[in-house]
């Protein structure tokens, strides 16, 4: 990965949360719908993408849900890691994310349509994303993070008022979601393939509360992490029960895209 730039301050997409607008892909109907973010600090950034009819999940937890509600969770994407500068483009490393990594990396150029807007052109695929500027801070707080437990990567970004917060699984998917959902030898099984998290929230004094979340249950609960030697956040195990999580912190600048 010699050549690699991490992207800076100077680049004017650090501190920013960019709400997706439009995808067009060709052949394919534009879409306009999909609630998608994406929280950039300075190093890390974190995106969510969930579907406008995202049914609803009644189920409390993961180990609630069945077969069906697996799949609707699987229906949506998310991926948090480092952002790297290629000179002519961007490229977006996937420390954690919900599905498999496809066969080209995750790659764009980036050009400004007007004062607000981002254009996004792929590298690899062919499409154009556009990238509408929420909110801007340069009060930024990012974490590389590696569960002490389980030694699952994590990512946590706070901008100004937002956050967002990746918790990824302990072993890399090496097929799509959906299908080893429908293959695994057991209910159980099945339930601990979504065993990870991306979620989005808002920071009102000292509590960091969730909005969204590839956890439906999880909206509305409080990550409220405590920062020292290691970090502390709030979580649910697949039971539902409340349980908190610690982290030990990376060095941002010894990581690269595998």
């Amino acid at each position: 990965m010699e050549g690699r730039r991490r992207v800076t301050i100077a680049t004017a997409l650090s501190g920013t949360r960019f709400e997706r607008t439009l995808l067009r892909k060709p052949e394919h109907l534009d879409d306009t719908t999909t609630r998608v973010t994406w929280l950039q600090g300075r190093a890390l950034y974190c995106d969510l993408r969930q579907p406008a009819a995202l049914p609803k999940i009644g189920a409390p937890a993961l180990r609630g849900s069945g077969i069906g509600d697996l799949l609707v969770l699987a229906d949506q994407d998310g991926f948090a890691g480092p952002l790297f500068d290629n000179g002519d483009h961007v490229e977006w490393g996937r420390t954690v994310a919900l599905h498999p990594a496809g066969p080209t990396p995750d790659a764009g150029a980036l050009s400004a349509l007007d004062h607000d807007t981002l254009v996004e052109r792929g590298i690899f695929e062919d499409y154009i994303e556009h990238w509408r500027i929420a909110a801007t801070s340069q009060d930024i707080d990012e974490y590389l993070l590696e569960d002490l437990d389980t030694g699952a990567p994590g990512v946590l970004v706070r901008v100004g008022g937002d956050f967002a917060f990746a918790r990824g699984r302990t072993d890399v998917l090496d097929r799509p979601l959906d299908e080893q959902i429908r293959g695994a030898a057991s209910l159980r099984a099945a339930q601990d393939l979504l065993d990870c998290e991306i979620a989005l929230g808002v920071v009102r004094g000292e509590q960091w509360i969730i909005t969204a979340s590839s956890l439906p249950y999880r909206v509305g609960a409080h990550l409220n992490p405590v920062f020292g030697g290691r970090i502390g956040t709030r979580d649910h195990d697949l039971d539902g029960n409340p349980v908190v999580r610690y982290w030990q912190r990376l060095d941002l600048e010894s990581r690269r895209i595998p």
